[in-house]
């Protein structure tokens, strides 16, 4: 229509041009029986667009795509453009500190597209900047119930449900609840440790005290003083230590009922983020952090599971790098289940493998701790850690010559131990530091280590080849490696 155009193109006779339009706009359809006619519904709601007049606009458009079902994409063209508008005006009334103004118009802009997600959203974004978490949750559900499953949508469905469950742990972590049991679990490997220990010499007192009953035998009064000292002191330090542990894990049972409680809607954000998208890697790793922190170690462990069947290309490294934190938090069953589905892709990471047989380990897993020692010792046959892992995996199956045997390699037996402190892969090659320390007190013999870098399925893709001189005692030689290849993911040696 002329007169829009006019308008549009002329801003000196803007007013005069758009009065117009609306004079003859009106008289069509009042005075000239053009109601029927699409064309005049038409322009009257271009004719609204550009005086502002929301609700004219939407009723005019309206009209005109009902009687022209053809023209819809042009009318929702128009509509789009008006959205776009009030979407930009309440954003900037928003920001300019005029809140009830700048949810007028983004209301305004949802019942003029209400099939349209994005108004939600950006109401959500808008409550979640000033920490108004619960509004912005609610938001964000309503973007996701509008979005449907259209698939023009598709993606903002997934931003809206992400922010969401996103919220949802950000109001729990950092729970005092968590952080206490996590100290607590902290605390629960050298409590008992202080057990076996004072039990184990307890006991022995104990076994010495009745053989020499058996034999009628005593001994001095100056020794039988000392002893019962002793064993009064070490029977009062296990009782004490015992009672410790008590109280911790009564303490840990109270922390994970009040988590579970807390934790609850941020595990059902989570988990209704991962029936529509099970292969997300953050989402699975989050609830599985909950679930473990909640004291839900089977539930956790699952949550592993789920994304390992899911995500069939998944990189070795998201299950890694949060089963070693698990680990390293005292969360070993979930933890173990992480690194083992990762390991399965990535076989040779030493540092995952060290964690897993930490984590059995910690869990008395008699099956799978000596395989697991096995597969480290492999990679890393001059490693403490690994003799040591070696030596608790034949105890535990009760292989007690084998278990001293290694205990014999691991401590006194060892006279130079190799670590990697620093492992780079990248797509061309890897970077590694390696240290020999002499771990005696005379000087070490000179001796050679071969370096071997492994792709996942475990082919050399390139090797290195290092003289170690003589190391004077209680001291270490470094040297940096440098390799060229690609798809490097692991490393082992070998000493001769």
């Amino acid at each position: 229509m002329q007169a829009l155009r006019g308008a549009v193109e002329k801003p000196e006779l803007r007013e005069q041009q758009l009065g117009q339009a609306r004079k003859l706009l009106t008289e069509a359809i009042a005075q000239d029986n053009q109601g029927a006619n699409a064309g005049a519904w038409y322009y009257l709601g271009r004719y609204y667009i550009e005086t502002g007049d929301t609700p004219g606009a939407d009723s005019a458009l309206t009209r005109a795509a009902a009687l022209a079902p053809k023209c819809g994409d042009d009318i929702a063209t128009y509509r789009n453009e008006l959205w776009g508008k009030l979407l930009n005006a309440g954003l900037s009334a928003w920001q300019d500190g005029k809140q009830d103004s700048g949810l007028a118009l983004l209301r305004v802009a949802a019942r003029l597209e209400p099939r349209n997600p994005k108004t939600f959203t950006t109401v959500a974004a808008l409550y979640a900047s000033r920490g108004n978490d619960d509004s912005a949750s609610a938001y964000y559900a309503l973007a996701a119930r509008t979005a449907g499953d259209d698939p023009n949508f598709a993606q903002d469905k997934r931003e809206a449900l992400g922010n969401a469950w996103h919220l949802a742990v950000r109001k729990v972590q950092g729970h005092p609840a968590a952080q206490r049991a996590g100290r607590v679990r902290a605390s629960l490997d050298s409590i008992q440790r202080g057990i076996t220990g004072d039990s184990t010499v307890l006991a022995r007192l104990v076994a010495s005290s009745q053989s020499r009953k058996a034999r009628s035998a005593h001994l001095a009064p100056a020794d039988q003083q000392l002893f019962t000292r002793d064993s009064t002191a070490r029977a009062q330090a296990t009782a004490r230590q015992r009672a410790t542990l008590a109280a911790a894990l009564q303490q840990l049972a109270a922390d994970s009922t009040a988590l579970t409680t807390t934790f609850a809607p941020a595990i059902q954000s989570l988990n209704d983020y991962l029936a529509v998208y099970p292969g997300d890697v953050d989402a699975a790793t989050s609830l599985a952090i909950l679930y473990a922190q909640s004291g839900h170690a089977a539930q956790a462990a699952a949550v592993f599971d789920s994304l390992a069947a899911h995500a069939k290309d998944l990189d070795a490294e998201a299950l890694l790098g949060p089963g070693m934190r698990l680990v390293g938090q005292g969360m070993y069953r979930p933890g173990a289940r992480a690194l083992a589905l990762g390991l399965a892709k990535n076989p040779y990471r030493r540092d995952a493998l060290f964690s897993l047989a930490a984590a059995y380990y910690q869990l008395r897993d008699s099956a799978s701790l000596l395989p697991t020692a096995q597969r480290l010792l492999a990679l890393d046959p001059l490693g403490r850690p690994s003799l040591r892992f070696m030596a608790a995996g034949w105890d535990f199956r009760g292989a007690r010559d084998s278990a001293k045997a290694y205990v014999a390699r691991a401590d006194p037996g060892l006279a130079v131990e190799i670590t990697v402190p620093s492992f780079l892969p990248d797509s061309a090659g890897a970077v590694a530091s390696v240290v020999a320390a002499n771990l005696k007190a005379g000087s070490s013999r000179p001796f050679r280590i071969t370096l071997e870098f492994l792709d996942a399925a475990g082919q050399p893709v390139a090797s290195y080849t290092q003289d170690i001189p003589a190391i004077p005692p209680r001291q270490s030689q470094a040297f940096d490696v440098k390799v060229s290849g690609r798809g490097i993911a692991g490393w082992r040696y070998r000493a001769s």
